[in-house]
């Protein structure tokens, strides 16, 4: 009977978690409509803000799972019933990778809604300017969101597991959202002779968010469209891996 309560209170509180974070999304994609003057192009390419948010909503939902589940201690249970650490890491890395792509296609859906509400026919969603369509750029930016969140869950894990703290993890998740781009383009600035190594650092991944459809930020990201695909999934792997041995060394 107490294995059941504790998968119940384990279902209950993530499920909650998750409604949450699809809450946070909605308002904040509707702060952002109402918060300006105008609506432009650019901020339906941007899902209205949804590319920054999907990230830091993440981070969040990931630290708080892991923090939860320690706290209260249904973590046993699922060791218990699995013998294999690197399953239950996995498992649960696909599961908030997976709520990611949820939340995009949210994302996505409501950009659409709050397109036709608020700016009715103004924009044409087909029609080409500066060589892409309206709809292609929401897509691929999205995509890019996709991308974006295999880097950040796997690095709001790995922090988890280092800092066991996830008020810390999501501090950390918005500094690199709001300051993580601009710290990455002023140090290659200042250190130019070191742009080439520079350029590689995890702050420069945030750029795939708007970049894949803004090829002007290549001047400051130093990476191109490519190189940024792959510097997010190697990163988000490293993350992964050094992650997946802190969880497995941890004491319950």
């Amino acid at each position: 009977m107490g294995k059941s309560l504790e998968e119940e209170v384990y279902k209950f509180n993530h499920e909650k978690i998750s409604l949450y974070g699809l809450l946070v999304l909605f308002f904040a994609m509707l702060y952002n409509i109402v918060s300006g003057k105008t609506i432009e192009r650019s901020n339906l390419s941007y899902g209205f803000g949804a590319i920054e948010w999907i990230p830091l909503i993440i981070i969040a939902v990931g630290s708080a799972f892991f923090a939860m589940e320690y706290k209260n201690r249904t973590i046993l249970t699922m060791l218990y019933k699995s013998t294999s650490k690197l399953k239950i890491y996995l498992a649960k890395f696909l599961v908030i990778f997976i709520y990611s792509v949820v939340l995009t296609v949210v994302a996505i859906l409501l950009t659409f809604l709050f397109s036709f509400l608020f700016t009715g026919h103004k924009y044409d969603w087909i029609a080409t300017i500066n060589g892409h369509s309206l709809i292609f750029d929401l897509l691929i930016n999205m995509l890019g969101a996709i991308i974006y969140s295999f880097f950040i869950t796997g690095l709001s894990f790995m922090l988890c597991m280092l800092t066991r703290n996830n008020a810390v993890v999501v501090c950390i998740g918005i500094v690199l959202a709001f300051f993580g781009a601009g710290f990455s383009g002023a140090l290659m600035r200042s250190f130019p002779e070191a742009v080439s190594i520079i350029k590689w650092n995890p702050m420069s991944i945030i750029f795939i968010s708007q970049q894949l459809t803004r090829t002007s930020l290549i001047s400051t990201s130093h990476l191109l469209d490519s190189e940024l695909i792959i510097a997010n999934i190697a990163y988000g792997l490293i993350f992964v891996v050094f992650g997946y041995y802190l969880f497995k060394n941890r004491r319950v």
